[in-house]
């Protein structure tokens, strides 16, 4: 597999009421690059937000589904189709709460894990093969409801372990667009190892 990363897709909720959910870390990871980069959002046929981000001469697209979560396939399909991107060559940023709040892992492939972004993304694409990473925010408190704690807000305990691996989303994205997918991964694990 290539993974000649063209495109980076944060999943998350649009509106104020989701805007600081642990459901919309995806959605923060890709502002955060947006942030650092001075790129500005436009609106993509109501559908989603995207950006242009330029690395070693590619424009790298981004896009925030405005579709709600569930439907997150919808403009994701849209976007790979109207700028002639393959599945694989798109990373997708999502939350995960089987994972600790300030941890992450990668994936070049498999099932949603039974999240409702990644899940509505593979059913539109036909498709289980496109990286990702997967943004801890876990874990799930004894007895909660996933629903529940997915809208939950960070406390501030968390908030710093999140903002702590919102500092290295960029460098993280950059060493994937850089060296491809799986040499990016090999490279981050050493990296978070020393």
């Amino acid at each position: 597999m290539s993974n000649n990363i063209k495109f980076v897709v944060g999943l998350g909720n649009p509106g104020e009421k989701y805007s600081n959910t642990r459901h919309n870390f995806g959605f923060k990871a890709v502002d955060k690059i947006a942030e650092q980069e001075n790129l500005s959002w436009k609106n993509w046929n109501d559908m989603a937000s995207i950006t242009f981000y330029k690395r070693n001469g590619e424009n790298i697209l981004i896009a925030k589904p405005m579709t709600f979560m569930n439907n997150s396939g919808f403009p994701v399909v849209a976007l790979l189709k109207y700028y002639k991107i393959l599945p694989q060559d798109m990373l997708v940023l999502y939350d995960d709460y089987s994972i600790p709040t300030g941890e992450y892992k990668f994936r070049a492939t498999g099932s949603s894990g039974g999240h409702n972004g990644v899940n509505s993304i593979i059913t539109q694409t036909g498709t289980t093969a496109f990286p990702r990473m997967k943004l801890g925010m876990g874990p799930l408190p004894k007895y909660a409801k996933i629903v529940d704690f997915v809208l939950s807000r960070f406390n501030d305990e968390d908030t710093e372990k999140m903002n702590s691996v919102l500092d290295k989303i960029k460098n993280i994205v950059d060493t994937i667009i850089d060296l491809g997918f799986d040499k990016a991964i090999s490279r981050i694990a050493q990296d978070k190892n020393k």
